[in-house]
């Protein structure tokens, strides 16, 4: 359907054409990944495609257990390499150091994928304000630490994808997770800002893209056994820790749609959207073709709308 801004495009919850692991296995050959968050749920994901795709892939979090498995499963069944790196997303230098011994090990990083990410829904008048800015750490300060790490090495060779896993809550304002929301619109925001920042060195055209994605409604270990929801919510308003736990066990979008439009985007087919927020669930051939639309427009970023305006 046509409006003022282009089609709308076709929504989906798991892989489909464009993204689809027969068309692009094989397109990252020879790359080196570097995911955080690696170890389960959507992270795990992507680094297997990755992996699928061609790509060599460095794993990072705080549990070598989960990371083993995940390295076991891209050396056996991929064949391709796999580097396990234990460190918090949030912990500077040792996020640093192991960075280092991927460009060591593997080589230099061509795809970086933050992806480590905390939440919980707590009224903040019941939360210690530690817990409130710990989700802030991880979701904020995490995905600039590997963001950083990333542009330094691709910058060198002007080529490189830095994607950055956030959520629709950026765009939301919900009564609960307000440090989630707040974490995940800086992200989006701030890849917007580092992308001109590449740019502005190459003319409007940088070899580095960047983007942020929101995965989709998607089941993962965070909205499932973890119970981010806390049980203060019905303190706010009776009711609501249930409504909350009742969401998400709705969500029905597979892992594999985003983790194969991760690969997509660090091929390079959607560089003219680089530095914008990627709906998963939108069909991203859609969006290419009206890359146009979307950047004149300013579509797929955050904005403030205001009276008297389009």
């Amino acid at each position: 359907m046509a409006d003022g801004w282009g089609v709308k495009p076709e929504i989906h919850s798991d892989v489909y054409d464009a993204i689809s692991p027969t068309k692009l296995t094989g397109s990252l050959e020879g790359k080196v990944a570097f995911v955080s968050g690696a170890g389960r749920g959507i992270g795990k994901s992507i680094a297997l495609a990755l992996a699928e795709a061609g790509a060599h892939v460095a794993l990072l979090s705080r549990t070598k257990s989960e990371l083993d498995a995940v390295a076991e499963i891209i050396t056996s069944q991929f064949h391709r390499k796999s580097l396990v790196c234990v460190a918090d997303a949030s912990d500077e230098s040792a996020v640093a150091q192991e960075f280092a011994r991927v460009e060591q090990e593997l080589g230099k990083v061509d795809i970086a994928i933050a992806n480590a990410a905390i939440n919980s829904f707590r009224p903040l008048v019941y939360t210690p304000l530690e817990e409130w800015w710990r989700i802030m750490e991880i979701n904020v300060k995490g995905p600039v630490i590997l963001t950083q790490l990333a542009m330094r090495s691709m910058r060198e060779r002007n080529e490189g994808a830095i994607i950055v896993i956030t959520s629709k809550a950026a765009l939301l304002n919900l009564a609960g997770p307000s440090a989630y929301c707040a974490s995940k619109s800086a992200v989006v925001r701030t890849i917007g800002c580092l992308q001109l920042e590449m740019d502005a060195e190459h003319d409007g055209n940088s070899g580095v893209h960047m983007y942020t994605v929101h995965p989709g409604a998607v089941k993962t270990p965070m909205t499932t056994t973890e119970k981010v929801a806390h049980p203060d919510m019905d303190k706010m308003k009776p009711g609501s820790f249930d409504r909350v736990q009742k969401n998400f066990a709705s969500f029905g979008d597979s892992q594999n749609l985003s983790a194969w439009l991760c690969v997509y985007l660090a091929t390079g087919h959607a560089k003219e959207l680089r530095g914008r927020y990627i709906d998963a669930t939108n069909d991203i051939a859609a969006l290419v073709a009206q890359a146009d639309i979307i950047k004149n427009e300013n579509l797929y970023a955050l904005t403030a709308n205001a009276l008297g305006r389009k």
